[in-house]
């Protein structure tokens, strides 16, 4: 029996210093014969023509690059028309029947408090935006999501992820289902319990948002946080990773420029040795919404409201974490299915509207940058 190698990443062709992908369509055709995963031919016709008329160049993240490194070759091509999907459909304002991509809050509050985060916001830390999600409420988004398409959710938006007291059974029930599991986590919480769960579901992706290499400045950014335990933490992680031999999770260390003394060269190098992935972004506006001028000159349609679907932890419904007091909910789980939130009249006039360049008569998209 021939053993599932992994991608061979030289049969992908990247273009312009490894950031845009193509494919030739002999290399498709064999990732087809040897797919295991559902193949959503459609798409992949769509691909073929674009590769034939040597359009496919969609951008693809260090992220996405390594994540393809890491997969038997049998799913690389799922992976393929689900990025594609991500990436393009958007763009081509191309409706899926139902979200490939959900972000699942499992509680909305959070042991810290950093300034460039929801949980700074004081009129958003009151009792009516707080609480844990229902194991049952969880079980009922896993359970449609993972046999209609979905490939990819995300524990994290609002709140902290590990703070939730079930939050082992959340990873054990999800495991496998999808194709791609990410965990988003300020690290404060790991223990060996957890870190073990974490790679004995084999969760593709950990994103430990950390912001600073230096102890003072770790713990001025992040309020209430203690930098030598989340060293600790995340050196204790590694160590046990190395007991797990055929695990391809994948480790990204992510920070927020909020202050100008951060430097982004020390913050990657320091923490190199202990991820795949090192990056520092720019805080921006997004974090702080509803204060923002309006911008009636930005008209541009957004991205996420065609890409994925927000569930927080009481079953409202979202387009984004932008609007994090759910002035644009579509619904509630509990009420309805996703695939008839992700359908509905009120959802589809959201997209309308975007659409017709009307993002200005809508809070929050009236003072959000997101296109």
């Amino acid at each position: 029996m021939k053993i599932d190698s992994n991608t061979d990443i030289n049969n992908l062709k990247f273009l312009n210093d490894d950031t845009s992908l193509t494919i030739d369509n002999t290399y498709l055709n064999k990732l087809k014969k040897i797919a295991k995963g559902d193949i959503d031919i459609d798409c992949f016709n769509l691909i073929k023509n674009e590769i034939n008329e040597n359009k496919l160049r969609f951008k693809i993240t260090p992220q996405e690059k390594n994540y393809l490194k890491n997969i038997p070759e049998s799913m690389a091509l799922e992976y393929i028309i689900y990025r594609y999907k991500f990436k393009e459909f958007p763009k081509k304002k191309i409706s899926t029947n139902f979200p490939i991509y959900i972000l699942i809050e499992p509680v909305s509050s959070c042991n810290l408090k950093c300034p460039m985060c929801f949980q700074s916001d004081k009129s958003f830390i009151k009792k009516e935006y707080m609480g844990k999600m229902n194991f049952e409420l969880y079980k009922k988004i896993i359970d449609e999501a993972s046999v209609n398409g979905t490939k990819a959710i995300t524990f994290g938006s609002r709140g902290e992820p590990t703070i939730h007291p079930e939050f082992k059974s959340f990873l054990d029930y999800c495991s496998s289902k999808f194709l791609d599991i990410k965990l988003i986590t300020n690290a404060t919480k790991l223990n060996d319990d957890l870190i073990h769960t974490v790679f004995k579901n084999k969760i593709h992706q950990v994103v430990f948002s950390i912001d600073s290499e230096e102890k003072n400045a770790y713990e001025r950014i992040r309020k209430f946080g203690n930098y030598d335990q989340v060293l600790n933490n995340v050196k204790r992680y590694n160590e046990i990773k190395k007991e797990y031999k055929n695990i391809n999770t994948i480790t990204r260390i992510s920070g927020v420029k909020v202050e100008e003394e951060q430097d982004e060269k020390k913050f990657c190098d320091f923490w190199k040795p202990y991820a795949d992935e090192v990056v520092m972004k720019p805080a921006f506006s997004r974090w702080d919404t509803y204060n923002n001028n309006v911008m009636d000159d930005f008209l541009e349609p957004c991205s996420y409201i065609w890409e994925r679907m927000y569930i927080w932890f009481d079953g409202k419904v979202n387009p984004c974490d932008a609007d994090y007091k759910s002035f644009l909910s579509y619904g509630n789980i509990k009420d309805f299915s996703i695939k008839e939130i992700w359908n509905s009249k009120k959802y589809k006039d959201l997209q309308k509207k975007h659409l017709i360049k009307e993002r200005n008569k809508i809070t929050p998209c009236d003072r959000c940058g997101i296109s």
